[in-house]
């Protein structure tokens, strides 16, 4: 006989069943029930349904998400703007604005 895990729980009136088998994903199943007789008598059809799954696909496949994005690029830093005039390289013009002096 193979192993088995089964684990009942129950609240209320409900009570959920998980079966799992070395090497499978868990199967579980909601049931109304009143008493542990009734829950304990609907394990066998359980186990049945739970090996027809089992047979069908062992393992759910694995969850892939949506592709992850790359991060944004980063914003380029504005350089400060320099206060009074403005600097020129050209000569003409560095020699006119000294000449207004």
């Amino acid at each position: 006989m193979e192993e088995l895990k089964i684990v009942i729980q129950i609240k209320e009136n409900r009570a959920l069943v998980g079966i799992q088998q070395k090497d499978t994903d868990p199967v579980l199943e909601p049931l109304e029930a009143v008493s542990l007789n009734e829950i304990l008598a609907a394990v066998p059809a359980i186990m049945d349904r739970a090996r027809e799954q089992w047979q069908a696909s062992p393992r759910r496949p694995k969850y892939e998400g949506p592709p992850v994005s790359p991060p944004p690029a980063p914003i380029p830093q504005r350089q400060p703007v320099a206060k009074g005039k403005p600097a020129s390289n050209d000569p003409q013009v560095a020699a006119g604005q000294q000449s207004m002096m």
